[in-house]
């Protein structure tokens, strides 16, 4: 036997909302919670104040960019 419950609109986009940000939490924690993480946090912050970094426009100028300078291809093999 199935048993439904209803539940309004506006709820369930709330809920869907804060799920979201409990998962960026939780990313957060686990990144800084190991040492390579810190690492990496600390190598990114260093860059940013040197500005080495590239600025995007949208989301597929960010994956245009990503897929040209190969950092899907080391992230798959675990290179940083």
């Amino acid at each position: 036997m199935t048993e439904v419950v209803s539940i309004p609109r506006p709820l369930l986009k709330e809920l869907y909302e804060h799920f979201g940000r409990i998962e960026e939490i939780l990313a957060t924690l686990e990144e800084l919670s190991n040492k390579e993480g810190l690492e990496r946090i600390e190598k990114s912050l260093e860059e940013y104040k040197k500005k080495e970094y590239t600025t995007v426009r949208s989301p597929d100028e960010g994956l245009n960019f990503a897929l040209q300078v190969g950092f899907y291809t080391r992230l798959h093999q675990g290179i940083r």
